[in-house]
């Protein structure tokens, strides 16, 4: 008697222990999965702070070899070409008009000469219901980066 009540507790804590491990690999591979997404966000995020960056810095390396306003807003927009849109990142964009100070080819002393350049990437969220439950920056799925350079005027008139 007293060796079968220990066979059935054996066979109960085999029982349980087996119930116990689907749980955890339940568990386990839907926090896999919510580890995987967050990832893929994040890796399209940085990735897209980093191309606006190197954009605007690249545009307005260029533009600040301008000899005026209308030369360097061409050079600025022939980098800008250079960049494609990818899946989930849209094409840079020049943000705003391109400020080009050179002073009239007369700084005032302890200034130099400047050209400014602002571009703009938006990226989307590729999926939705990990977009931060859709509130805040992430209202529409789209996280857009804005960036901003200044570069001294190479050339001056």
């Amino acid at each position: 008697m007293k060796q079968l009540k220990t066979q059935d507790n054996k066979n109960q804590s085999h029982a349980r222990a087996r119930g116990s491990l689907s749980v955890e690999l339940a568990c386990g591979s839907f926090m896999t999965v919510i580890f995987v997404l967050l990832g893929l966000h994040l890796g399209i995020i940085i990735f897209g702070a980093y191309l606006n960056d190197r954009v605007c810095r690249d545009a307005c390396r260029n533009a600040a070899q301008g000899q005026d306003l209308t030369e360097s807003t061409k050079l600025a927009n022939a980098v800008i070409k250079g960049y494609q849109s990818t899946t989930f990142l849209s094409a840079p964009q020049i943000a705003a008009p391109i400020v080009y100070q050179d002073f009239g080819g007369t700084p005032p002393a302890q200034t130099s000469p400047y050209v400014q350049v602002r571009t703009t990437t938006s990226a989307s969220m590729p999926f939705g219901v990990l977009a931060f439950f859709n509130a805040g920056v992430l209202q529409d799925g789209k996280l857009t980066f804005t960036k901003t350079y200044t570069f001294p005027i190479v050339r001056t008139k």
